[in-house]
């Protein structure tokens, strides 16, 4: 199978949030809680993690704070309510993964690893007291799994200005620039602009397409979307016909279907999430409408497809960066049985629990090659992923980081839909693969 690859080439200021103090730990198992970066020698004979991030970039530093000798502690602020509350179930699926890591190994390192969740309905300043919370009176080492570019923009200058981390979260519609001051955070998606170039070079390829039309959610993640189709798409002499943009609590997208339809467009890329995927879907069917269709992976789990009618969603095309999942396969079986005894009433075949269970592994395994279990030191190996295989990804994608790239995941798969077995499947042939490394320098100049 053919890999494509294409040419390579610190946002709201939150409160200020109080540091407590940090843990005075006696005879502990596992990895120490003192800094390598400040010299103390490191128990992690493993680590590779170069010190990239000091002390002196640091503000109110504490270095500890929710380890103890028998656990992690960590915080995430999502929507778990409203209508994106589907995007809830990718925290499920990342605490399913800690459950599963705590009741077979014992955690890490003898340390269980314990998620306290927070809902913030999508709403900014919801993030903001939650992190808030979870710092002052939870007392949690890091934030992980902020699952919005709303909330994730909204804490992560005072995270990153006090370097605590903020891994696998969705920062995906920032740009590069503003991505590189922030070395505290880690993206848990492929950047926005980046699969959109995936997506639209897929559309020239595969569809031949001439006029694509597209629907995006308003605000960073439409924004960030559309600036990845405005580079690809010129680039291969193919009109943009027509833009719509709708507001999460707008109640129809009718209006906007009716106005793309009548660019006589020939594709058409929806960049959406939670109920309004099912709902465009439906409204283009409705309209007697039948372009070819690519989504973006925040609508393609399958408990929002089973939402739209089948002959609306049956062929649409979207990319992910996890690994199919099929019985028999020996990551699935363990996902899929963790799933079941954590969160039964949970859709398993969700792409956003899938997603949640690979962002837990990738966290892990920062913590794992940390050389200590200190803020500094998680930053540091946050950012010195090199070739890091997860057992949820893909066969080929695998996560690397640097002091100029906190983007773990470059690497997608083209899927498709088929609402008669309710699956994606990855698509045939040579472009299947796409290595996006390189994609934001040319969208984000």
């Amino acid at each position: 199978m053919k890999t494509r690859t294409f040419p390579a080439r610190r946002l709201i200021q939150a409160a200020a949030i109080t540091a407590v103090a940090a843990l005075t730990l006696s005879a502990c198992s596992g990895r120490d809680t003192g800094s390598s970066s400040a010299g103390e020698t490191s128990q992690n004979a493993e680590s590779t993690a170069e010190q990239i991030v000091t002390m002196d970039d640091c503000i109110d530093y504490v270095a500890s704070p929710g380890i103890t000798e028998d656990e992690i502690l960590l915080g995430s602020t999502f929507p778990d309510s409203g209508p994106l509350a589907s995007i809830g179930e990718t925290n499920r699926g990342m605490m399913a993964y800690f459950n599963y890591l705590n009741d077979t190994e014992g955690g890490l390192d003898g340390r269980k690893i314990t998620l306290v969740p927070r809902d913030d309905q999508y709403d900014a300043t919801r993030a903001v007291a939650n992190v808030d919370e979870l710092l002052q009176k939870d007392n949690v080492f890091a934030i992980v799994g902020v699952q919005s570019s709303v909330g994730a923009t909204s804490v992560w200058d005072t995270l990153n200005e006090q370097c605590i981390p903020l891994m696998m979260s969705t920062v995906s519609g920032s740009l590069l620039d503003d991505r590189l001051q922030r070395l505290n955070t880690l993206d848990g998606l492929v950047p926005y602009a980046a699969e959109a170039y995936a997506l639209g070079q897929y559309a020239v390829d595969e569809w031949d397409s001439k006029k694509v039309a597209v629907i995006a959610q308003s605000g960073i993640f439409g924004e960030s979307f559309l600036r990845g189709l405005e580079t690809v798409l010129p680039e291969n002499n193919v009109e943009i016909a027509g833009i719509e943009t709708y507001q999460v609590t707008d109640p129809t997208v009718t209006a906007q279907i009716t106005n793309l339809r009548a660019t006589d467009a020939d594709t058409l890329i929806v960049v959406a999430a939670g109920t309004k995927c099912p709902q465009i879907f439906d409204a283009v069917e409705a309209a007697g409408w039948d372009p070819h269709i690519a989504t973006t992976f925040t609508c393609s789990n399958t408990t929002l497809m089973g939402l739209a009618s089948p002959t609306a969603v049956d062929d649409v095309v979207s990319s992910t960066w996890l690994r199919q999942r099929e019985a028999g396969d020996a990551e699935s079986d363990v996902y899929f049985e963790a799933v079941a005894k954590y969160f039964p009433d949970l859709n398993a075949g969700s792409e956003n629990v899938a997603l949640g269970w690979a962002q837990g592994e990738a966290i892990v395994e920062i913590l794992r090659q940390a050389p200590a279990l200190t803020r500094l030191d998680v930053i540091n190996s946050g950012l010195s992923m090199k070739d890091v295989e997860i057992p949820m990804a893909a066969d080929g994608v695998l996560l690397n980081t640097s002091a100029t790239d906190t983007m773990p995941i470059e690497t997608v798969r083209i899927t498709r839909f088929d609402s008669g077995t309710m699956k994606w499947s990855v698509v045939e042939g040579d472009n299947s693969l796409v290595e996006l490394s390189g994609v934001l320098e040319k969208t984000d100049r």
